[in-house]
This record gives structure tokens, sequence and C-alpha cells, in this order.
């Protein structure tokens, strides 16, 4: 596969050096807006050119590495007549036999190198009724990591046809609601948080809406008392690690008993663009670690107790996943083994 590399910042490295699928295809050009970039060597292979060379080069598909994916698709659109078809995230490029998909399979050669989209439907293979709703029915727009599926299932699938209370953090264009919905049934009462105003239109049957900021303590104090209490958290917010730390601190100790909360896309907490870094202080994942003293408190010396936050007789389990932690709540009681011989 031919693929000329639209920018050449630091994703545009990290997708060459880490991304399996950077070894499976031929890359025929690496461009770039920035003119006194021109003529510079990236990655020591290739050199940085003018998005003009389009126009000249054979290529199959454009990959855009940018975080700001819509402003580039619509300069190529509209300044080279480029098919909208033809523009991808670098990010779609997949290798199956070395990607993170869950529990997904796909049917197709696992060491050949695609773009995801090109597989949904046909070569999708779905394991729970998550997966199948994403990738088979016609729904709003849902933006989800692969994987994600697999935990949620994991952790939700207990909750199917009762009548579970879930609050989801980001609503977004609404999609995730609709999911939710499908899979938990319609005894399910299903909560978004925006701050977009918008978002009501997205209000049906037991899909409620609340308008507000998960940075406002008050307002999830509110949201839980006239909704909760929640059997599910699930923070898919700003990804401030600011706002995660105190939506996790405001609404855990709510949680119903055996109840779930999940902060996604905690891959942010070592972000720069979200202020974050590698065991960065103050970052969610930094702040998560105390779970594990949590979890082991009882084994903590006396004149340490008091250190550990308020709610952590609280903290059955933590699981780590990738972008995703999730805190299972239960009160653990007290911890004890015997020693038997018959």
């Amino acid at each position: 596969m031919k693929i000329i590399v639209f920018g050449a910042g630091e994703n545009a490295r990290r997708f060459i050096r880490l991304n399996p699928a950077a070894e499976k295809i031929q890359i025929v050009g690496i461009v770039d807006n920035d003119s006194q970039r021109w003529g510079e060597k990236f990655e020591e292979i290739y050199t940085i050119e003018s998005p003009d060379v389009i126009r000249s080069r054979d290529w199959e598909k454009i990959a855009v590495t940018p975080s700001f994916f819509w402003v580039i698709e619509q300069q190529l659109m509209t300044e080279y007549g480029i098919e909208k078809s033809k523009i991808i995230r670098s990010s779609d490029l997949i290798v199956p036999g070395r990607a993170n998909l869950g529990s997904i399979r796909v049917s197709c050669a696992d060491d050949d190198c695609y773009v995801a989209n090109d597989l949904v439907p046909d070569y999708v293979i779905p394991e729970n009724r998550m997966e199948e709703f994403y990738f088979g029915s016609d729904h709003r727009v849902v933006s989800k990591w692969w994987h994600y599926f697999e935990v949620y299932h994991t952790f939700f699938q207990k909750y199917v046809g009762s009548s579970v209370r879930i609050l989801e953090i980001g609503v977004c264009k609404g999609g995730s609601l609709q999911m939710w919905r499908d899979y938990f049934g319609e005894k399910a009462t299903i909560v978004g948080i925006d701050i977009d105003a918008g978002c009501k239109e997205f209000e049906e049957g037991n899909i409620h809406i609340c308008i507000g900021s998960q940075a406002d303590r008050d307002f999830l104090l509110k949201v839980s008392e006239k909704w909760g209490p929640f059997d599910i958290v699930l923070d898919d917010g700003s990804h401030e690690m600011s706002h995660q730390i105190l939506t996790f601190e405001t609404l855990f100790p709510l949680l119903n008993e055996n109840g779930v909360f999940i902060c996604e896309d905690c891959h942010s907490s070592y972000s720069s663009r979200y202020n974050g870094g590698y065991k960065k202080k103050d970052t969610f994942i930094e702040y998560s670690k105390n779970f594990a003293d949590c979890v082991n408190s009882q084994f903590i010396d006396w004149d340490k107790m008091q250190e550990l936050p308020f709610y952590a007789d609280y903290v059955k389990a933590c699981h780590y996943y990738d972008s995703m932690v999730v805190v299972e709540k239960k009160h653990r009681g007290y911890s004890f083994f015997t020693e038997r011989e018959q």
C-alpha cells in the first residue's frame, strides 16, 4: 500500500517508530504545511516536502497524523481535489495480528496491513452485543477503541436486562447512549452529561441528558441525587486530569454497592496536550496508583492509615487496561485466613 504521510510532527514520528502498520506500507512521501521544514530530514530516511507533491506522486492513501484531522481533510479536498475516501488517519491503518482488538476477531490475513474501515462490517467478527451494535447496526456516531468493548462486557454483562442505572460523562454525538440502551435493555436508566446544550436532542425513552460540567462538584451531586445512585459511572468527558480526579472523588463514594467506575482514555495522563507526562504528578494514572494501597489498607501501619483516602475501604479491586482504569466498589471488610488439616 503506497501512503503519503501528511504531517511531520510528533504524531508522525510515533507512527513511524511504533505502529506496526508503518513496517507494512510503502511511505512514498512525508509532507507538511510548514514551508520552513521543506527539505529537512525526518527520521533519517525521509525528506519533508511540500503538499504539492500530492499532485505528481503515485500514491493510494494519504495518512493524516496531526490531531486536527478535519482541518487537513478539508484542505486536501478543497485545494487538491482529493476524494474523502482517500484520506485516512494514520491510526486507521491496522495489522490485525499485531493490534489490540480485545475480543473482536477479523477474517483476513493477520500479517497484512489494511484500512480498518475497509474491514467493516464484512470482515469483522463480533463477540458480544455491543460489538454487534457498533459494527452492524444503524446508530449515531460512536467513537471507541476496539478493545474497550471486551472490557465493558466483562464488567457490565451482569446488569443486562436489569434496572441498572448508568451515567456516561461525555455525550458527543449520542451514539454510545444508544449502544447502552441496546445492550442493557429498556429497564435501564441511562444518563448522559455534557457541556454542550445541543446534546439534549439525544434524549429519548430511557435516555436522559443533563447539561453541565464534570468540573462542577455540585452539579455532579445533583445529577446523582436525581438519577442515582448509579451502578456504573463511565468517565469519557474532558480527559483533563483534575476533572477526572474530582469526578472520581465525587461519584465513586455515591455508587451502589458492587458498582463499577471506569475512567477511560487515560492515555491523556501521558499527553502534553492534557498537561500529562510519564510519571508526572497529579495525573489520573498517578492518582489511581494509590488504589493499590486502598485494596491492602488493613496491612498498613496504624499511624499511616489516616493518610488513606476516605473511600479506601470501598475499593474492592482496580484493573488497568490500555487507556482504561476500572474500579470495583464493595465494602471489603476485614480479610482473614485459616489453616486447616483434615
